[in-house]
């Protein structure tokens, strides 16, 4: 997938501005892409551009497994691990079987990973208003998931 100039210059202002939150989402956004990219492959029998959009997945997946802060991060950073561990090997499969089916899965996978990320993110911004219990009691879980990454 290639970009032109313009939306070049608005994904580096938007990242150069970005929380480590948001620099993750814009990860999990990469992946998505990728794998995307892959799926059109496949839609196109092109070997060739399904094998780069594969290896850029799993740039992107080596990117987010070196972000994890193991030493500190508690189970959620071992979730976070095994999760990424079990997407590589899904997304090989996928790739040597050409599934389109399969790889659309692993989409739907991190989309609702992602959308946990966006959770913290709105958790991020220092919000005053009385919360109900069941929020008082996610917050923690979300804090700690937000502590386990370095991006």
């Amino acid at each position: 997938m290639t970009r032109n100039k313009t939306e070049l210059t608005y994904l580096r202002a938007g990242i150069q501005s970005a929380s480590s939150v948001q620099l993750v989402i814009v990860l999990y956004d990469l992946l998505i892409g990728a794998l995307m990219g892959a799926i059109t492959a496949i839609s196109k029998n092109d070997i060739e551009e399904r094998s780069r959009e594969v290896k850029r997945a799993f740039l992107v997946l080596e990117h987010m497994e070196a972000s994890l802060n193991m030493e500190n991060g508690g189970q959620a950073a071992q979730n976070l691990a095994r999760f990424y561990a079990a997407l590589r090997s899904n997304i090989m499969r996928a790739h040597a079987q050409a599934s389109r089916a399969d790889l659309e899965r692993q989409i739907q996978l991190v989309f609702q990973v992602r959308g946990a990320w966006e959770k913290v993110d709105g958790q991020e911004v220092p919000d005053s208003s009385p919360k109900s219990s069941e929020q008082q009691e996610a917050d923690p879980e979300r804090r700690e998931l937000a502590a386990n990454w370095t991006a």
